[in-house]
C-alpha cells in the first residue's frame, strides 16, 4: 500500500468532551452524523481486504479511499487542519 495523494493532511478535532484528536486524513465528508475521515491509497486486492473502503476510482481499481476515522459530528466542536507533523515551521505565518 501506497499514499497515492502523498503526505495526508493534520487534522486538529476539538471533541465536546473537551478532548483533542490529532489525524492524518486527505480529507472528510459527513455522512449519517458521522465524519468519515480518508486517505487516498494504492493497494492491491489482497491489502484492500483488510481496509475500510469508502470509495473506489472507477479507472484504477488499486485507487481507494480508505476510512482512518469515524467520528459522530456531534461530538465535534471545532475542526481545522493544521501544519504538517513534517513541517519545519517555514510555512507557519507567526506574526499574526
Amino acid at each position: 500500500m501506497e499514499f497515492a495523494a502523498g503526505i495526508p493532511s493534520r487534522w486538529i478535532l476539538t471533541l465536546r468532551s473537551g478532548g483533542v484528536m490529532e489525524l492524518a486524513a486527505d480529507a472528510y465528508s459527513e455522512e449519517n452524523g458521522q465524519l468519515l475521515f480518508n486517505v487516498l491509497v494504492e493497494a492491491d486486492a489482497d491489502e484492500q481486504d483488510q481496509m475500510v473502503i469508502d470509495w473506489r476510482t472507477p479507472n484504477n481499481p488499486r485507487r481507494v479511499g480508505v476510512v482512518v476515522a469515524k467520528v459522530p459530528a456531534a461530538e465535534v466542536v471545532d475542526l481545522y487542519t493544521a501544519p504538517s507533523w513534517f513541517d519545519d515551521g517555514g510555512s507557519v505565518d507567526t506574526t499574526a
